[in-house]
């Protein structure tokens, strides 16, 4: 078990002390500067869920998730919420006070950020120097917004509501009902506030986190950025949403890698039963020579930021990271060594074997001759398909470093290698190729990997299966790094012309991910999985993959661990 996993159980344990109750699982966890889970924080969420009903709480949150100013929102939230909370609990959990006071004390240690007065690092700054009895000078907007944060510890869910919109309101211009949530609800004919769902976007924050939805933005100094989940952010004037949303992923992830009528097929053949109504874009990465908005183009900056990360992250463990390499390399050669053996074998022409020929008379058996025959593994291709949902964001780094390491020791012993990603953007699936089959030069092109938006599994392998068999090769093989945890907005539809449909999340997403693993190894395309997610997705992950599936408990398992899963799956070809 890494670092990160040991966090976020810590980070669990944290809110059930605070929740009382183990039965919960809260949408947010915290982490400091150092990546480690925060006591306080993580206790007073769970306070949260302790005294308050949060499924009255979410709608709020859902909506934050649906605008450009969204992480502010909810952590400027989060701040009421903790000081309502604390002076709740504070009269039963003597030791809370003190826990308080440290928490402060590391805030308040970071100078003061005036220049951003509106900002949430200036206000957090401010609202903790309160809580330590000493506060700092404060203007009238600040101690107005200061003020109404101050939520009675008694106040409803409702109220709670209430105050927080009327707050954004007063202080920061923002309507009770955003245009764009009015927009899109009437746009695309559903509520946007639908129970329990996240949204797919980019939005700025710091290490608080909502779980299953990564975010970035420019944080803090020492802070992670975060995906959080949220709708398409912006609807065209004068444009279809179609065309709305096709211009918004190819800003975001780049142009199709196939003409239009080439997308249409694949989408008639492929967006069927369980994905009808999804669309399909295909990618290489490369961005549109067109001038986008300013939203457009920050989302733009911490995607690159998140590669710079991703490629300082491998650099760092240079020295493991190629001993990891040449280990796997070397299973990997040693393998397809054996399956290039000759062999001596009895057949009924050829070479008589003197030794056998009384088989002839004795037993009738014929094959008294020997022939030399080489065992051939034939054209093998491998496809690895990267999670590239908002779930992975807290590991991004390591989720590109794993990929690369792979794709490196194939390229070594000279088998092809497509390595890509896949995610969903508001009822799109979008499936981003770093570098083909014939690109052996381009495995550094796998760090510019990042987590966004959501992940139909089901429809991503289905797509994977179409581009695959594309090419020609006597084998193919397909490695998935994933939690193994569908999850996308757009619903599967009723039969018939029925309105509505079911979330495709949950048993529903696991078992129509089961489906097309299933389909994919009918027609000859061996899928496995290299798991990446917790204990909470790991029946999930077996009722998909079986036994082609691999839990790698820490880097040093890595190679080992890989390494027989693909030979494994050769062996078997």
């Amino acid at each position: 078990m890494d670092r990160e996993d040991m966090e976020s159980r810590r980070a669990e344990n944290q809110f059930w002390n605070g929740a009382g109750n183990y039965s919960l699982r809260s949408d947010f966890q915290m982490y400091g500067p150092d990546g480690g889970a925060d006591l306080y924080f993580n206790t007073v969420i769970g306070l949260v869920y302790r005294f308050y009903d949060y499924e009255k709480l979410r709608p709020l949150f859902n909506t934050f998730q649906s605008q450009t100013s969204g992480a502010f929102y909810t952590d400027l939230f989060w701040l009421g919420l903790e000081g309502a909370a604390f002076r709740r609990a504070a009269g039963d959990r003597p030791v809370l006070e003190e826990l308080r006071r440290q928490y402060a004390l590391q805030v308040v240690s970071q100078p003061r950020k005036e220049a951003e007065r509106e900002g949430i690092a200036n206000l957090r700054w401010l609202w903790y120097r309160r809580a330590l009895g000493e506060p700092a000078r404060e203007d009238t907007w600040e101690k107005g917004v200061l003020d109404d944060l101050t939520f009675p510890p008694s106040a409803s869910e409702a109220e709670l509501c209430s105050r927080m919109e009327a707050l954004l309101h007063k202080w920061f211009k923002r309507a009770r009902r955003s245009v764009t949530d009015r927009q899109w609800a009437a746009f695309a004919g559903r509520d946007i506030l639908q129970k329990g769902k996240k949204r797919g976007g980019l939005v700025s924050g710091n290490a608080l986190r909502r779980l299953g939805e990564p975010g970035g933005g420019p944080v803090e100094e020492g802070r992670r950025f975060f995906w959080q989940k949220k709708l398409l952010l912006r609807l065209g004037q004068g444009r279809t949403r179609e065309e709305t949303l096709r211009r918004y992923v190819e800003n975001c992830f780049g142009v199709s890698m196939f003409p239009p009528a080439e997308t249409a097929a694949a989408e008639k053949a492929l967006c069927t039963g369980s994905h009808k109504n999804c669309r399909l874009h295909f990618t290489r990465g490369v961005l549109p020579a067109r001038e986008v908005d300013g939203q457009t183009a920050w989302e733009r900056g911490v995607f690159q930021a998140q590669r710079e990360k991703n490629r300082a992250y491998y650099q760092a463990r240079l020295v493991q990271n190629q001993h990891i390499l040449a280990q796997l390399a070397q299973q990997l050669q040693n393998t397809i060594l054996l399956q290039s053996d000759v062999t001596d074998s009895r057949t009924r022409a050829g070479t008589l074997r003197p030794s056998l020929a009384w088989r002839a008379e004795a037993l009738q058996d014929s094959r008294v001759f020997s022939q030399r025959r080489r065992s051939e593994l034939g054209d093998l291709s491998v496809d690895i398909l990267l999670d590239g949902s908002a779930s992975q964001n807290q590991q991004q780094e390591k989720l590109s470093t794993q990929a690369y390491l792979i794709a490196a020791a194939l390229t070594r012993c000279q088998i092809p290698v497509r390595v890509s990603s896949f995610c969903s953007v508001s009822g799109c699936t979008v499936l981003r190729v770093f570098r083909d089959y014939q690109e052996a030069e381009k495995n550094d092109a796998i760090f510019d990997y990042v987590s966004a938006g959501w992940n139909r599994d089901g429809l991503a392998m289905r797509a994977m299966g179409w581009l695959m068999e594309r090419e020609q090769a006597d084998h193919r093989l397909l490695i998935l790094l994933s939690d193994a945890n569908p999850n996308d907005d757009q619903k599967i539809p009723r039969e018939g012309l029925l309105p509505g449909g079911r979330d495709y999340g949950g048993k529903l997403g696991v078992k129509d991910a089961a489906a097309e693993a299933g389909a994919l190894r009918k027609r000859g395309l061996a899928p496995v999985c290299i798991f990446t997610g917790s204990d909470r997705e790991l029946p999930g992950a077996r009722e998909i993959y079986g036994r082609d599936l691999v839990r790698i408990p820490s880097v040093g398992w890595f190679a080992d661990a890989v390494g027989k899963l693909i030979q494994g799956k050769i062996q078997g070809l």
